[in-house]
């Protein structure tokens, strides 16, 4: 037998050169938003109060991510409105409907910046006895499609009597036929125009009003803290601090 069978050792482990990577956390929808927006910390939280989240009296870590994730998935600015969220009014002690509204110019935007987007075009019909249009179609044109998309609101249906559809009735009819055309061609869900979030927000005040007749239209009441810390807009500011979000930004 050879020597070197006899005075074989097995091999030592050897220790490891490489340096462990450290485990790199993804940025929240917080940080990146306020990334994108090119503002300092504070700027950004004083905008978005003054803005996106103008609207509500109270609100959930989950109301603002999620608004957030959908400014950022379409390509928006929630800093000048082009979605916000809106409260819709709910029972006395309950948490208010959140809405997120899209502008007309965020759904203009939406429309133009999609990549299979191919051109838009609208019909208006002959007047009826009141000399406004009977409907207004909208056709929107992918390139990825033979058949593009129609579709067609009735001013019957729409009108309210009130507010612009008083004043600018054809330019409200233009703005509801686009709205619907884009969101059955994109497949936009979960999104409101501005007008059609009141009609939401009427109906829920509504059935309320017959449940409890003490049901205000903005309810502000107590919410479960099952449901999420509720924040008041001075509290915003405290929250992210405290959840740990852009703890190591400083302000500019």
């Amino acid at each position: 037998m050879s020597r070197n069978k006899f005075n074989h050792h097995p091999d030592k482990p050897r220790k490891s050169t490489h340096h462990q990577k450290p485990v790199l956390t993804a940025p929240s929808i917080v940080d990146r938003s306020v990334q994108r927006s090119g503002l300092s910390y504070d700027s950004f939280v004083r905008l978005i109060i003054q803005s996106a989240l103008g609207r509500l009296s109270i609100w959930t870590q989950a109301d603002l991510d999620r608004l957030l994730l959908l400014a950022e998935r379409l390509g928006l600015d929630p800093l000048n409105n082009e979605i916000y969220a809106s409260e819709a009014a709910a029972e006395s002690g309950k948490k208010s409907h959140i809405l997120y509204v899209v502008g007309v110019d965020g759904w203009s935007k939406i429309i133009n910046s999609h990549p299979q987007f191919d051109g838009m075009k609208f019909v208006e019909s002959a007047p009826g006895d009141d000399e406004l249009p009977l409907y207004i179609e909208c056709t929107i044109y992918r390139k990825d499609r033979k058949v593009a998309t129609s579709i067609r609101e009735y001013m019957y249906e729409a009108h309210t009597s009130q507010g612009a559809w008083l004043t600018h009735p054809r330019r409200m009819l233009r703005h509801k036929a686009m709205v619907q055309c884009a969101r059955t061609c994109f497949g936009l869900g979960s999104l409101y125009e501005p007008d059609e979030a009141e009609r939401v927000s009427s109906a829920l005040l509504s059935e309320a009003s017959k449940r409890s007749p003490a049901v205000r239209a903005t309810s502000a009441g107590p919410v479960s803290r099952a449901m999420g810390k509720p924040l008041v807009t001075g509290q915003l500011k405290g929250w992210i601090q405290q959840s740990g979000h852009l703890g190591g930004h400083g302000t500019q």
